[in-house]
C-alpha cells in the first residue's frame, strides 16, 4: 500500500474518532455545568470551560482568538472554528479530504456518510447550536457511529482497514485518557475540602458522569455490580481488555494492526511502532488500578498521552513519511 494512501486511511480513523470525542467532551461539560448548584451558573460554566481548554491543550490558542470564556465563543471555538485544528468542523472536513484522496480504498457507503454529514454540518452555525446544543452534539456522535458501523460492515479485512483501525483505536485510547483526566479535574474542583493524600474524590454523580461520557455506564455495572467506586472506574476505563473504549483495549488493537501491517509474529515485534505499542500494552496488562491511584491519576494519564503520541510519531516515521 502506498505511504500516502496509508497516511490518509490512518488520519481518517483518527479524525472521525476525534470528532466524536470532542462532541462527548462538550456535551458532558455543558450539562455538568448546568447541573452544578454550588456556584452561580456563569461562574460554574467559566470554571469548567477553563478545565476543558487546559486538558485539551488549546487554552493558548483560545486566548489568542477570543477575549473571554463565554458559551458562544467556546462553542464557536470547539465546533466551527477552522483555525482550531481540533474543532468538530475542522476534523470532519479533514477526514473528508483524506477520504476523497483514497476513495478507491473505501466503500462508497463510507464516502457517502462522510460527505453527507459534512454537508449537514455546513447548515449549522453557533447561534443555532446555542439554542439546542444537545441535539447538535448527539447528531455529531451519531454520524461518527454511523461511519464506523459502515466501516465494520463494508471494508475488507486488509491493510487499508488495518490503517483505519490503527488511527481510530490510537485516537480512542488517547481520548479516553483525556476525557477521564478532564472529569477528574472537575471532581477535584467540586470538592468542599481537599481529599486526603492518595484518596480520590467520592462525588458519586461526578463519577457517573465520567462513565456516561464514554458510554460506559451500563457496561461498568455489568462488570462491577457493587456500585460506583473510583478505583473500579479507573480499572474499567483504563485497564479493562474487553471494553472497546478502554485505554488497554485500544492499545491492544493498535498493536495487533501494526503486527499485521508489518507481517510480523505477535511475539516478535520488528519495528519501533510495534515495540512502543507492545510495551504500553504490557504495562497496562500487568498494572493495577490501586497502583495508578497511589502514584497519582493525572501523572499516569499524562504519561499515557505522551506514550500514545510517541507511538503516533513512530508510525509516521516508519510508514507514513513520503
Amino acid at each position: 500500500m502506498l505511504s500516502r494512501h496509508a497516511d490518509s486511511c490512518f488520519w481518517i480513523g483518527r479524525y472521525v474518532e476525534r470528532t466524536e470525542a470532542a462532541a462527548r467532551m462538550m456535551d458532558v461539560h455543558y450539562h455538568s455545568a448546568l447541573e452544578t448548584t454550588r456556584q452561580s451558573a456563569a461562574g460554574t460554566l467559566s470554571r469548567r470551560w477553563s478545565s476543558l481548554l487546559a486538558i485539551s491543550g488549546s487554552a493558548q490558542l483560545y486566548t489568542q482568538r477570543y477575549e473571554s470564556e463565554n458559551d458562544r465563543d467556546i462553542f464557536q471555538f470547539f465546533l466551527f472554528d477552522l483555525e482550531h485544528p481540533s474543532s468538530i468542523l475542522a476534523t470532519w472536513q479533514k477526514a473528508r479530504e483524506n477520504a476523497r484522496a483514497v476513495r478507491e480504498q473505501l466503500s462508497s457507503e463510507m464516502w457517502e456518510s462522510l460527505n453527507t454529514f459534512y454537508l449537514n454540518l455546513k447548515e449549522w452555525d453557533v447561534d443555532r447550536v446555542i439554542a439546542m446544543p444537545h441535539v447538535f452534539l448527539c447528531m455529531v456522535k451519531d454520524a461518527s457511529h454511523l461511519f464506523q458501523g459502515i466501516l465494520n460492515r463494508t471494508m475488507l479485512m486488509g491493510e487499508a482497514r488495518d490503517w483505519l483501525d490503527t488511527g481510530r483505536f490510537l485516537e480512542r485510547a488517547e481520548q479516553t485518557g483525556r476525557l477521564l483526566d478532564v472529569k477528574f479535574h472537575d471532581l477535584l474542583d467540586n470538592q468542599e475540602a481537599p481529599a486526603p493524600a492518595g484518596n480520590m474524590p467520592l462525588d458519586l454523580h461526578g463519577w457517573i458522569a465520567v462513565l456516561k461520557s464514554v458510554s460506559a455506564f451500563e457496561m461498568y455495572h455489568k462488570t462491577h455490580q457493587e456500585g460506583i467506586l473510583p478505583e473500579h472506574v479507573v480499572d474499567f476505563l483504563v485497564l479493562n481488555p474487553r471494553f472497546p473504549a478502554s485505554v488497554r483495549h485500544g492499545i491492544g488493537r493498535v498493536e495487533g494492526c501494526l503486527h499485521r501491517i508489518a507481517g510480523h509474529a505477535e511475539d516478535s515485534p520488528g519495528s519501533e511502532p510495534e515495540r512502543l505499542a507492545g510495551h504500553l500494552r504490557a504495562d497496562l496488562t500487568y498494572m493495577k488500578a490501586a497502583e495508578i491511584l497511589q502514584t497519582g491519576l493525572h501523572p499516569f494519564l499524562d504519561s499515557v498521552q505522551i506514550r500514545c503520541n510517541q507511538i503516533g510519531d513512530a508510525i509516521r516515521a516508519a510508514y507514513l513519511s513520503y
